[in-house]
């Protein structure tokens, strides 16, 4: 992405301004957005899936944040990577869950779940990056 690690950082940060940019389609809920960051808490509800929450467990600020999977059909950890690039920053998010329930056992023999998941996260990278789009303009357009 076209922005420094810290504009990226700032974005993802911010979480009760995740409704405004993460998918319809995921239906998000913010529960508990810590002052302190690590601890906030989100609820996501994937249309035509079950839901499941998502807590920020640590912060590496501006280079990693790593969340917990619990309260569904989904357990494990996730992690956003923020890298310095030549051209602005590296933004990776790395998953290690596993999905566990009868539903989704029977949904994984017919639907290949890893490959919805990234389609799913493409659309999350688009609207962060409409997020910084949108916050690199308000900070041109506000006067020093």
């Amino acid at each position: 992405m076209p922005f420094s690690p810290a504009d990226v950082w700032r974005v993802l940060r911010d979480v009760a301004a995740y409704p405004d940019w993460w998918p319809g389609r995921l239906r998000l809920k913010v529960l508990r957005a810590e002052r302190e960051f690590v601890g906030s808490e989100v609820e996501l509800r994937p249309f035509g899936g079950q839901p499941f929450r998502c807590r920020i467990d640590a912060a590496d600020e501006p280079r990693a944040i790593t969340t917990r999977y619990f309260g569904g059909f989904i357990t494990g950890r996730g992690v956003w990577r923020l890298e310095p690039s030549d051209s602005g920053t590296r933004v990776r998010y790395e998953l290690d869950v596993v999905a566990e329930g009868v539903v989704v056992a029977a949904l994984a023999r017919i639907v290949d779940l890893g490959r919805l998941h990234s389609r799913l996260m493409r659309d999350v990278f688009a609207g962060l990056q409409g997020a910084l789009d949108s916050r690199h303009v308000q900070a041109r357009a506000t006067p020093g």
